[in-house]
Order: C-alpha cells, then structure tokens, then sequence
C-alpha cells in the first residue's frame, strides 16, 4: 500500500500516463528524490537517509533530555536554597508590623489547627491557650472560646451560640468581654430578677478569618452538638467572599493560595515545596497589590464581586434553614467594615454599598438584625442621623484595640483630664480637640478590632434588640 497520497504505479499520473518499473528511464521533470532512487540499485542513499533520520531522532533525544535534567537540577537548586535559608520564616519575620503583630503571636501560638475539609480548612485547636498582651485566649475541648461546656445540657439552662469570625470570637480582649458573654450576662441578671430559675451560658464558635461558607460548616459540625437555643451570627462586612484562609501548622500563620488548583493539591504542594509556597506567596501579593483589594474585581475575595456575594447569600440562606427546620431563634449583628468616623461619614463612603447588601439580604431572608452604621457614625443609641446632618455625639475610633490608637488615645484621655474634663462626658468635637499635639502617628490602616468596652457597647445595643423581639429575657 502506498505510503503517501501519491499515485500507486498502476494509476495515471497530472499527464495521463503510467507509472515507470523499476530500471525504465525517469522524465528529467522528476524530482531529485525520483533520480536518486531511480540510480540507487546497491541502496546507499536510503541508508544514508535511514542514518541521518536516526542521528536527528537521536540529538532530539539528547536537547530533550538535557532539558529536563536542567530544569529538575536548577527546580532542585531552588528548592535547596529556599529550605536552607529559611525562607518562610524570614518573610514571616520580615512581614511583623505593628498592625499584625498580636495577629501574628496569635496564630503561632497553636490556636488553630488544620482540618482536612476543604472548605473550612482550619478550626479551633481543642485545649490550646494562649496569653496575648494579658489577654487570656482559650479553647475548650468542644472548639469555643472559653471553659469547657458540659455535655449534659440541664434543664434550666439556655445557650446563646454565636458565630462568625474574629469579631465574634472576640479579638482583642478577654473571653468574659466578647459579646456573647456579655449577652448572656445580661440575660443571667435578667432571669436572677425574675427569679426564674434559668440561666444563660455563653459558647463563641466565631474562628478569626472565617467567611459564611465556613461559619456553616461549623455550625452544622461542632455548633449543633452544643445545643444551643439561640443564634447569633456576628457578621462582618468582609464575611462577603469564598476564598478563605489556608493554616500552616509549621509556621503557624493564616495564609492565601489563589493558583488554580484543587484545594487539596495546593495544600500538599504547599506542604511538600516550599519553592511551590514561594510562588504561591508572590503570586498572591501581586493579585492583592492595590490601595484597597476589597474593593477590586479582579481579587478573588472582593467583597464587592457577585459570585462573592451570591455565596455569601447563599450560606445566610442555608443557615437561616437549618435553624428554621430546629426552630432556633437566629438574630444578626451586622458591622459594617469597621474605619475611621471621618470614612463613614462620608457620602461617597465606598463600604455604603456593602451594608446596603447585608441590608438587602436580611430583608429578603425575613431575618431579624441589628444594623451598626449607626454606632459607626458616631451615634451612641446607633439611630442613624447623618441624612439629617447632626453631629455625632460620641467618639466610635476610641473603641479601635489597634495600640498605636490606644497610645494616642491615653494621650487625649491625659489631656482632657488636665483640664478638668472628664472624657466621657465631652461632646464629641471637644473630644477631638484633645488628640492635637500628639507626638505619634495615628495609623492609617490600624487593626480595627475593638477593644472590650467596644463589645461591651455592642452587646448593649444586640440584648435590647433581641429582647424586644423575646429571643433574651
């Protein structure tokens, strides 16, 4: 059979005639192929040709070879120098600010641990303790902030179960000042007035860096064995994503992977190259590189993306079900992106638009919440008057834990009492007047955490929301 789509030697060739046999003279308009195997009787040029087809096959072979020897030497010679000059933990030590600082102790004092679910990632650590610039931070055996909770649940006993992320888990202060605490204080001293013969315990499931896909996962997992009998979801504006946090156990530090690639591959890469992490690590700066990533399309956890926030909606609707289908009371506290005063009472503010989504979203859901923007505004009963144009009348950014602030802070506190005024009791612009000739600097992105009076605050506002509707006594 023929080779090739050429004619056989039976079949007419473009002129109509026949093919040749073998030793018949060849037309001179045949190719310099057709003369040479016309005159190769003895086949020398056919097994010169076989030789150079098999030298070129040969060298190909060899540049293929020295190529991937080349590439796996210098991959191997990278990865050597990465693990021999430690560095991870050289970028970890170089990446310490005095924003992340407490962040960082936190996370590498083993308060987490890995899980193998590839959508929380990471959880609580189970008996883990950790003391923080004197804050005590603590989880039980059940994975909550706090004291053990006993497994026999008795009869005059009520449990508010609060989820969410660092805000509810209370970063930074002590665990008897985050919010759940608080609530079930109040509702403690509540029943002892009635001499109801209840009481309330608190359990604070929040995990600092969850998104509501994980908040979910932890509530059906570990928050439903607890029995609980309401429940608070503490969100965040920043709750508004799916690409979570990955947790290096090893170097103890939450971290981002955005390549595209399965979960569970990325994380044995991770583990297993720490060139792979390398790459990893500068990819992601690159894709957050931006005065505010939040607010970009283009990184993956922008709160302000659509399938982001179609996400987000949908773990609020699920959650919003699984409580429905137990009837457990479910009540949001909903905090805008926490910033400065000036920032929110900006028109053109560009958190606005994310609150008005949560807003949205509860509404839709039927569900009960309560609103800060108010309180961030620098409204002490959080009703918000800003359209209105009134002045604020307290001083929200005194709640802000970052120490830098705090610093500055003492130093108006200090001020103020020179002269003879007691802090709390100023309006709120002689407030302000007392921060001028402050010898640090105020940060411009701080940790805005809140400090315990700040949950203290909050909790005030949630209990009187909750118990007009009958959730709290």
């Amino acid at each position: 059979m023929s080779a090739g789509p050429g004619p056989h030697a039976d079949e007419p060739d473009a002129h109509g005639a026949h093919g040749h046999a073998a030793g018949e003279h060849v037309p001179e308009h045949g190719t310099a192929k057709d003369h040479a195997a016309a005159h190769d009787h003895h086949g020398f040029v056919a097994a010169a040709s076989a030789i150079g087809q098999k030298s070129r096959a040969h060298k190909l072979r060899t540049g293929l070879l020295v190529a991937v020897f080349t590439l796996a030497g210098s991959t191997l010679l990278l990865e050597l120098g990465l693990r021999l000059g430690h560095q991870r933990e050289r970028a970890l030590e170089h990446n310490v600010t005095r924003t992340n600082r407490r962040w960082v102790e936190l996370s590498r004092a083993g308060v987490f641990r890995e899980i193998d679910d590839p959508v929380r990632r990471y959880a609580m650590r189970p008996g883990a303790e950790a003391t923080i610039d004197g804050w005590r931070f603590r989880v039980s055996p059940q994975g909550t902030r706090g004291p053990e909770v006993p497994a026999e649940k008795p009869a005059t006993e009520r449990r508010i179960l609060c989820l969410g992320d660092s805000f509810a888990f209370g970063l930074w202060c002590d665990e008897e000042e985050t919010v759940v605490a608080r609530l079930a204080r109040q509702a403690n001293a509540r029943e002892a007035e009635r001499a109801s013969g209840l009481t309330w315990r608190a359990l604070d499931l929040g995990v600092p860096g969850y998104h509501l896909g994980q908040t979910l996962r932890a509530f059906a997992q570990e928050g439903l064995a607890l029995q609980p009998d309401l429940v608070v979801l503490y969100f965040n504006t920043n709750d508004i994503e799916q690409t979570g946090f990955d947790y290096d156990e090893s170097l103890g530090v939450l971290r981002r992977d955005y390549l595209p690639l399965p979960e569970g591959l990325k994380r044995g890469l991770w583990h297993a190259s720490h060139l792979y992490g390398w790459i990893a690590s500068k990819y992601a700066h690159a894709v957050e590189d931006g005065p505010a990533p939040y607010l970009e399309p283009r990184v993956p956890w922008a709160h302000v993306r659509a399938d982001n926030q179609a996400y987000a909606f949908d773990g609020l609707r699920q959650l919003a079900q699984r409580c429905a289908e137990r009837k457990l009371p479910l009540f949001v506290i909903d905090q805008p992106l926490w910033t400065y005063l000036g920032g929110t009472r900006r028109a053109d503010w560009p958190v606005l638009p994310l609150d008005v989504w949560i807003k949205e979203a509860c509404q839709k859901l039927e569900l009960p919440a309560l609103h800060l923007l108010g309180l961030l505004r620098g409204y002490a009963d959080n009703v918000d008057r800003f359209a209105q144009g009134v002045e604020p009348d307290f001083l929200p950014d005194q709640y802000i834990a970052d120490e830098r602030l705090q610093e500055a802070l003492t130093f108006a506190r200090a001020k103020a009492q020179e002269q003879g005024k007691p802090w709390d009791e100023l309006p709120y612009p002689e407030q302000l007047q007392c921060f001028a000739g402050f010898p640090g600097a105020i940060p411009d992105d701080p940790d805005f955490h809140l400090t315990g009076e700040g949950y203290a605050h909050i909790a005030r506002l949630a209990y009187d929301a909750m118990q007009a509707r009958g959730f709290l006594p």
